[in-house]
Parts: structure tokens; C-alpha cells; sequence
């Protein structure tokens, strides 16, 4: 055996020896963890990579615009794109997590006809659906700019937004798709990346040629994005999936099984863009600009939380459907640990750092830190409950979870109401992490008692059969 030369320092030695260290640590961690959380955290990695992608250029994007068009401006853009957003919920009712869930079942079981079924029979409700929406969005848009939201320079860039819902719909019709498959990176890079390049690829090409930069030419930007997104995953899932065989329209149990997803995934999607649309209406543009930048910057927080959701939910559909309980529990508790510690360090560096990183977009947002030191408590909330709401959904629980979360939908817009004409800004931010918080502790009792699994990794255990 040799022994390191006394002479050496000790510093050298501890700097050689640390890497070795932390690589033999990591490497019993990973060989205690079963192979379920393993695939998971393989497959998270791939779509972090997609993600980060997407969110580092939605945040260069917003710095763009935010330094461009002003707090006015940024506002005008994300109250289109927000009330778009909440259009989306009607048009895609609820199927895209009926999709993946039977996606992801008839995958594992080589069912080629319940894919092509299922896949067709949401791509013409959701199809008729878009083009209804898309019409009566058109039609209603002046009466929404003006009289709803006071502000004339909506409607122009809010039509523009509305004239792709088409494309988009089918765009989280083939993501959904693409989830089922596990193609996680693929569909994290349709629903959180490519469209948001396109605007930035845009702005690049103004700047360079000198061309002006206003709400108008940046929501055409946006509405370019979203054709993009379509062509691209259109061409890329029927490369993935050819069936030949009849299709056959289903309605009746896809239906059954979406509209307590609609409810689900509607008050999900209504009570993230609640406070920016009822802002705009009780507030001004300006204040919409400022809550906006606060918002993106606080889902940051959730945001490994996202990743882990697209990776995790067909492995949960999966597991059910065979019996495999505790195998769920495991890789459920594992997976909500590491989101607990991320988001104790990202709350902390907002509370912290949070004024120097606000004035990266202009002077007038350093206003917003309020505003995001209390959104990022929400958030906190958010990504350590884990994945409780997935969980109650892919086990069968879509009524009890859609009964949840109607009840805070509802008490959100209450308290966005009451909290924003007392305290604007800030009021919308308090009554969106009061919502957050409990909703998301709610789920996780309920998820306890109907799953038999906390999905907290510090305390219980599996106590079904």
C-alpha cells in the first residue's frame, strides 16, 4: 500500500481527493434508487435540457421586450397571450391528459388501434372546437380591448393571437401524443421551446435590420412561433406513428374521461392566468407589464417541477395499471425530495437577489420585487407538495381532484377581486399564492387517503392493500 508524501499540502490533497469522493457518493445514491425513479430522472434530464432551452429564450425574450416596449408594452403582449391561454382550455377539453394516459397504457401494450383511435377522435373534437373558438374570439376581440380591458392597443396584436389557436390546439394534440410515447424531451421542446426561439430568431432579425419593435410586429413574431411549432410536430408524429388500419371514433369514453379533466386542467390554467387577465381589468397595462416579469421569474421556482410532471405521468399510468403501488411510492417520495431542496434554494435567491435580478429588464421593474418574493412563496408551495395533483389523475381520482380544484378557482378569483382593487400588484400575487398553497396541501391529504402515498418524502408511507 502507498501512503501520500508527508511533504505534500494538504489542500492539494483535498482537492484531488474531492472529486473522487463526491463521484463515489453520487454513485451509491443512484444504485439505492429503483429503476422507475432511474428511468424518470433519465428521462427528466433529456427534457430539462428542452425546457432550459425554452426558458432561458423566454427570459431573454421578455428581457427584450421589457427594455423594448416598457412595462406597457410587455403588458399588452402577455394579456393576449394570457387570454389566448384561457381560450386554449375550451378548445382542447381536457383530452390532452386523457391522450397521454391512454397514449401511454396502449403504448406499453403495443394496442396500435386504441392509439390511432384515440388520437383521431380528439383530433376532431379539438378541431372543431378550435375553429368555433377561433371565430367567436375574432368577432368578440374589440369589445374585450376596449371595454373590458381599457385599452385600444389590444385588440390588433389580441386578434393576431387568436388567428393561430387552430395550429395550437393540434400542436398540444401531438405533444400530448408524444408524451404518451415518452417522448419527453420532444414534447417539452413543442410546449416550452420552439415557438419562444422563433420570437427570439425574430427580434435578433429586427434588431439587425434595424427595424422597429412594436406590440403588433412582436405579436406576429409570436403568432409566426406557433405556426412553427405545428409544422414541425405535425411532420415529426406521423413519422413516429403510422397506423393503417379503420379508425374509429370514440367520443363516448373519451368524453367521460375528459370532462372532469376539463374541470381539472381548466382551473388550472384559469387560476395561473386569473390574476394577469383580472389585473389588465381591474388594473392597468403597465401593472400587467410588472406582474408579468414577477410571474416568469417565480415559475422558474416550479419549473424542475414541470420537467419531472412530463416524465413522471405515463410512468405513474403505468404502475397503476399494473398494481406496482409501492414501486410508485418510491420513485414519487425520491423524485419530491430533490424538488424540495431546489425550491428552498430558489425562494432564497429571490428574497435575496431578487431587486438586483428585476432591474435586468429597466429601472421601473425593480417595483416588482413584492410582487415576486410573494409569488415565489406560492411557487415554494407548489413544487414541494410534488407531483399530489398528477397522482390523483392518473389513479383514477379526476372527479375528486376536479372538485378541488374548483373550489380555489373559485376562492382565487374572490380574493384576486377583493385583494387586487385594495392592493393592485401585489394584492393579485397575495390571493394567487394563498390559492397555490392551499390547493396544493389539500391534494397532498387527498392523495394520502385515496392512493394510500404522501408524496412527501419525510413522513408515511403506503397503507393501501
Amino acid at each position: 500500500m502507498s501512503f501520500p508524501n508527508a511533504s505534500e499540502p494538504a489542500s492539494r490533497l483535498t482537492a484531488e481527493a474531492a472529486p473522487r469522493r463526491i463521484f463515489s457518493a453520487l454513485r451509491k445514491i443512484s444504485s439505492g434508487l429503483d429503476e422507475h425513479t432511474v428511468e424518470v430522472a433519465r428521462r427528466s434530464s433529456a427534457s430539462l435540457l428542452a425546457r432550459v432551452a425554452g426558458m432561458a429564450a423566454a427570459l431573454g425574450v421578455s428581457l427584450c421586450l421589457g427594455r423594448t416596449l416598457g412595462a406597457s408594452g410587455l403588458g399588452i403582449i402577455n394579456l393576449a397571450s394570457q387570454t389566448v391561454t384561457l381560450l386554449l382550455v375550451v378548445t382542447m377539453f381536457g383530452m390532452d391528459n386523457v391522450l397521454i394516459k391512454r397514449i401511454a397504457i396502449a403504448y406499453e401494450r403495443g394496442d396500435q388501434r386504441q392509439i390511432g383511435n384515440s388520437f383521431y377522435t380528439s383530433s376532431v373534437i379539438n378541431g372543431l372546437l378550435a375553429g368555433a373558438i377561433t371565430v367567436l374570439g375574432a368577432v368578440l376581440a374589440p369589445w374585450l380591448s376596449r371595454r373590458v380591458f381599457h385599452a385600444p392597443a389590444l385588440e390588433i396584436p389580441l386578434i393576431i393571437f387568436i388567428s393561430v389557436i387552430v395550429p395550437q390546439t393540434f400542436s398540444r394534440i401531438f405533444a400530448a401524443g408524444l408524451s404518451g410515447f415518452r417522448k419527453i424531451w420532444q414534447s417539452s421542446l413543442v410546449n416550452d421551446a420552439l415557438s419562444v426561439w422563433v420570437v427570439g430568431i425574430g427580434l435578433i432579425v429586427f434588431f439587425c435590420a434595424g427595424i422597429r419593435t412594436t406590440v403588433v410586429s412582436v405579436a406576429v413574431l409570436y403568432a409566426a412561433g406557433r405556426l412553427a411549432v405545428f409544422a414541425s410536430t405535425g411532420l415529426y408524429w406521423r413519422r413516429l406513428f403510422r397506423y393503417s388500419g379503420p379508425k374509429q371514433f370514440i367520443p363516448g369514453p373519451m368524453l367521460t374521461m375528459a370532462l372532469p379533466l376539463l374541470v381539472v386542467s381548466g382551473t388550472s390554467v384559469i387560476t395561473s392566468s386569473a390574476d394577469a387577465v383580472m389585473l389588465g381589468w381591474l388594473g392597468t397595462s403597465r401593472e400587467v407589464g410588472l406582474y408579468s416579469v414577477a410571474a416568469k421569474l417565480a415559475l422558474l421556482e416550479s419549473f424542475f417541477l414541470i420537467v419531472s410532471n412530463s416524465a413522471i405521468s405515463p410512468k405513474i399510468a403505468s404502475l397503476f395499471a399494473e398494481g406496482k403501488i409501492s414501486d410508485m411510492e418510491k420513485m414519487v417520495k425520491r423524485t419530491t425530495l430533490g424538488l424540495i431542496l431546489i425550491a428552498v434554494a430558489s425562494l432564497t435567491i429571490f428574497v435575496l437577489f431578487g431587486h438586483f435580478i428585476l432591474e435586468l429588464w429597466g429601472s421601473e421593474f425593480r417595483g416588482a420585487y413584492a410582487i415576486l418574493v410573494v409569488l415565489g412563496v406560492g411557487q415554494f408551495f407548489n413544487i414541494s407538495t410534488g407531483c399530489v395533483g398528477l397522482l390523483l389523475i392518473m389513479c383514477g381520482h379526476e372527479k375528486l381532484q376536479g372538485y378541488i380544484s374548483v373550489t380555489f378557482l373559485t376562492l382565487n378569483l374572490f380574493l384576486n377581486y377583493l385583494l387586487i382593487r385594495a392592493y393592485g400588484a401585489v394584492g393579485a400575487a397575495a390571493a394567487t399564492a394563498l390559492t397555490i398553497a392551499g390547493e396544493n396541501v389539500t391534494k397532498l391529504a387527498m392523495a394520502k387517503w385515496k392512493v394510500g402515498i404522501l408524496t412527501t418524502p419525510f413522513v408515511g408511507g403506503y397503507t393501501g392493500s
